[in-house]
């Protein structure tokens, strides 16, 4: 028997998890680890870093960066095999499978399974490999003619085909319906568009409503198109580039839609938008004379000076000028110290725990649904009987209810919560260097009233619109 030499120091392995998306192949990170870590111990192996993707499918790399730091790793020399639940958990992809191979290969790393112990170093556990790899392959091509049918499916059906529905809208048992709440936001911001209003000012105008946008944060420019394009709110549904009949009503008319494309095309090509001061605190700073203080600015020597000036006209006022560069600072340092100030003045732990809860709920909501989706789509191949088919239904329409009772009770205990001034003043603090000086105008108008300068003692009074007031100097 051959003996392989032992290493003066012990292998560094590195785990990668993934868990997948398809239900039927979809094993908890958890139990991932503990059998990568049950087989580095075996094996001897130093376990240097654990690095997961969650919920990722496995047909792609673009949006898995965690299976491109192992690989770096390795080329890094900062660890020395790569250890996977199954094959399949690297990629379902032929030609992905290659390159990492290869890349591995090159760099003097491997990769190994702990639930499919192949020894790469032989030419046959290279074939072995290569079999599983391909079989991954073949299933990930199985699952997506299995949603292709699916899709096609609700299709026909008139229903929209991801599970990802704009905002404004919401699930029922028979399809997909306006959410009452938000529908009639929807419904003025194509309004307030074609009255010649930019993106810029329909976000100042939700957020000056404290309106979550989708992502439950603030609006900025980029968002209302995101819901205005959608052609759900017509009555069609989109799939791959084109616009079918849906089944569900629209909650605006052909015309209006048709005026919004239009529209859109015209500004995307020529730019044009609703006029905007460059100005971060135009309209809402004042001197301490009480006249309002207008932005100023010039070009000298091929660069921009600006700052804010006094509309006073009174000669003997004295210093009426202050610089941009001065005082917008300011306004960040401002923003941090709010939003302490609002998290020490609520008690977070009921919104936390609602907010969990609620998650939770809508997650089992649109489980439930995928549960009826994929139920149906049985039963219309003839693969589920009369019976169970009914038996079923009647079972996921109850929990639907049940869960529908619970949302509607964690919502109105969300709602009691006097908490949104803080997460919006949080976010704007945190993401603040994200925007640029347009999006800067637009979600600072929802939370600060004025400011008030005092020129001669170079302070700024910032008031914010919920009374509280902080001096700050420059």
């Amino acid at each position: 028997m051959k003996l392989h030499a032992v290493p003066e120091t012990p292998p560094r392995a590195v785990l990668y998890l993934r868990q997948s998306v398809f239900r039927d192949d979809s094993i908890s990170i958890e139990m991932q680890e503990t059998a990568g870590r049950d087989y580095c111990d075996r094996m001897g192996y130093t376990v240097v870093k654990v690095e997961a993707d969650q919920g990722l499918s496995g047909r792609k790399w673009d949006n898995r960066p965690a299976v491109k730091r192992v690989i770096d790793m390795i080329e890094a020399s900062e660890a020395d095999v790569i250890i996977l639940w199954k094959w399949s958990r690297l990629s379902r992809s032929r030609r992905d499978w290659v390159l990492a191979a290869d890349r591995v290969d090159v760099a003097g790393g491997r990769i190994e399974s702990a639930t499919e112990p192949i020894d790469t170093a032989t030419a046959s556990g290279r074939f072995a490999r290569g079999v599983m790899t391909e079989y991954a392959a073949f299933q990930s091509e199985q699952i997506g003619e299995q949603w292709e049918e699916v899709r096609q499916r609700r299709l026909r059906l008139g229903l929209p085909t991801s599970g990802r529905l704009p905002w404004g809208w919401r699930r029922t048992d028979a399809g997909i319906e306006p959410e009452p709440e938000q529908s009639p936001y929807v419904v003025e911001m194509y309004r307030m568009y074609l009255s010649g209003s930019g993106a810029a000012s329909i976000s100042r105008w939700l957020n000056s409503k404290a309106i979550p946008s989708p992502n439950g944060g603030i609006w900025n420019r980029v968002r209302p198109f995101t819901v205005m394009d959608s052609p759900i709110h017509v009555g069609m549904v989109p799939y791959r580039g084109e616009v079918f009949e849906g089944h569900h009503d629209g909650i605006i008319d052909l015309a209006t839609w048709e005026a919004y494309q239009s529209m859109r095309k015209v500004r995307r090509v020529s730019g044009a938008k609703p006029r905007q001061s460059t100005y971060l605190l135009s309209g809402i700073v004042r001197c301490a004379c009480g006249f309002r203080m207008q932005g100023k600015g010039a070009v000298t020597g091929g660069i921009w000076y600006g700052g804010y000036i006094c509309t006073s006209m009174d000669p003997g006022h004295g210093h009426n000028y202050v610089s941009a560069k001065k005082l917008e600072p300011l306004v960040q340092t401002w923003l941090e110290g709010l939003a302490g100030e609002l998290d020490e003045a609520v008690d977070l732990a009921p919104r936390v725990e609602n907010e969990a809860n609620l998650e939770r709920l809508l997650a089992e909501q649109n489980a439930q649904q995928r549960r009826i989706d994929k139920l149906t789509s049985l039963y219309v191949d003839d693969k589920v009987s009369d019976a169970s088919y009914a038996a079923t239904r009647v079972e996921v329409e109850g929990r639907q209810r049940e869960l529908r009772d619970q949302i509607s009770e964690v919502k109105t205990l969300l709602a009691g919560v006097p908490d949104v001034s803080r997460d919006l003043v949080r976010d704007m603090a945190r993401d603040w260097d994200d925007f640029d000086a347009i999006g800067r105008r637009e979600v600072l108008g929802s939370v600060l009233q004025t400011v008030l300068l005092d020129l001669d003692a170079h302070r700024a009074d910032f008031n914010s619109r919920w009374g509280n007031s902080s001096p700050l100097h420059w």
